[in-house]
């Protein structure tokens, strides 16, 4: 994650083209971008946002340096006085957003850029970008704790994400989802997430036998060590363990856990369990790794397995079943004039908004309420209710700053509530709607 350097290049060509052009016609005019998600996969009951404080950061070093104003003059397509205004840029705009860990829907407005015209369009790919990935993996990541129902949960998926950065933002993202740990070390120095690892198979195969391999690293880490015993044959490494039981007594080494990767885990869990328990090592842990996701570890809980933690790696780390939600972030409002679209499939609500989520006495979910943003809203009828859009960024400013802790126990908050899509549009939203789609499809 570059915080510290300059990625003012970090966008869309026709991002450039399209403020050139705004610039040369003088349109510097208060614009509001919306950030959604369109439609919402089968798989998904919600979305959890995430992504929000990375965004923040890049944002602030949104800016061109000289040699990225220099490739841009060789393209050969921007001129020098568009080039000067760009050498002094930065975002100096509004941006109000829900805060992180909070779970939403499709066609929710999630995050609503308000600043001049030119500002607002050329960070479309950052916001997008950034706020897309981490929203991804949290949701996919919330969907595993929910299933694991209380087991701890680990990422081990950063050898297979799509990049280093990417890798980064799934630690991140499933640390707030509820993940207990991530195998990405870089990862727990940015944000200290507990880091974890036990080892690879590849250290089984160096030594001459599994009992001297077992006997290494017990030794290097007597009081964490976890030994993977699946390398050649899984019940005979877990006899073996036993066998090693003097061994680890009389070097005071407390076995902490094995960890079984591969071949079908319900079985060979149950059976390592009694092999451990008739050898007088119940207090050995059993944790499970390979292809896992909310749908394996809901089966492998469902068999009543002995497990004390999993490991979930490539299919949490690239959202294997959802790997990309259909977010847009689309022109709402300009000189304070509703805009919208009526692209198929595509339509989009006109108009600056407001979110307003509603509960009951009991502190359960009732539904979500779009308004416009200065539209008059009598919420007193009901027990309890909030703006989620929250002022995070002003003029050069970000005024959102929370702990992952505070994000997590956001989080936990969030699954007491019993989500389920129901959504409700003002009046005034939907009349407005109403005379700018008869306005744009009937007039002559």
């Amino acid at each position: 994650m570059l915080f510290n350097t300059s990625i003012g290049l970090f966008l869309d060509l026709y991002e450039l083209t399209m403020a050139q052009v705004y610039f040369e016609k003088n349109l510097f005019g208060k614009a509001t971008f919306s950030l959604s998600i369109r439609n919402r996969p089968k798989n998904r009951p919600f979305f959890l946002f995430a992504g929000l404080d990375p965004f923040l950061k890049l944002l602030k070093n949104f800016k061109f340096n000289e040699s990225d104003l220099e490739y841009l003059e060789s393209l050969k397509i921007f001129k020098p006085f568009f080039l000067d205004y760009l050498k002094n840029f930065s975002f100096k705009g509004s941006i109000r957003c829900l805060p992180e860990g909070t779970i939403f829907f499709e066609n929710e407005p999630i995050c609503e850029v308000e600043s001049d015209l030119i500002s607002a369009q050329i960070i479309e790919t950052l916001i997008i970008n950034t706020l897309h990935i981490e929203t991804l993996i949290a949701t996919k990541a919330l969907l595993c704790v929910k299933s694991a129902k209380g087991i701890p949960i680990f990422d081990f998926s950063a050898r297979r994400t799509h990049g280093i950065d990417s890798s980064l933002h799934v630690a991140r993202a499933s640390y707030i989802a509820g993940f207990s740990g991530t195998s990405n070390v870089l990862a727990g120095k940015l944000w200290n997430i507990p880091v974890v690892g036990t080892m690879a198979h590849s250290f089984v195969e160096v030594f001459p036998s599994e009992e001297e391999a077992f006997k290494a690293f017990s030794e290097t880490y007597p009081d964490r060590a976890i030994l993977l015993i699946d390398t050649y044959d899984t019940i005979g490494a877990a006899q073996k363990i036993v066998k090693l039981k003097n061994f680890f007594e009389e070097n005071k080494i407390s076995l902490k856990g094995v960890r079984i990767d591969s071949g079908d885990l319900a079985e060979f869990s149950k059976k390592v369990r009694k092999i451990l328990d008739k050898g007088n090592l119940k207090e050995v842990q059993i944790f499970l790794s390979g292809s896992l996701d909310e749908k394996e570890i809901k089966k492998l809980l469902k068999a009543k397995v002995p497990v004390s933690g999993f490991g979930v790696g490539t299919r949490m780390g690239v959202s294997e079943d959802a790997p990309y939600f259909e977010m847009g972030y689309k022109l709402v409002e300009y000189e304070g004039k509703p805009c919208f679209k009526l692209s198929p499939k595509k339509e989009l609500l006109p108009g600056s908004k407001n979110l307003y989520r509603i509960w009951d006495e009991k502190d359960q979910f009732l539904f979500d309420l779009i308004t416009l943003k200065n539209e008059p809203v009598d919420l007193s009828s009901y027990p309890k209710s909030t703006n989620l859009l929250k002022l995070v960024y002003e003029e050069d400013k970000i005024l959102y700053q929370e702990s992952l802790e505070d994000i997590r126990a956001r989080v936990k908050e969030e699954l007491k509530r019993k989500y389920k899509r129901h959504i409700k549009i003002s009046k005034t939203i939907k009349e407005l709607y109403r005379d700018l789609k008869r306005k744009f499809l009937y007039s002559k």
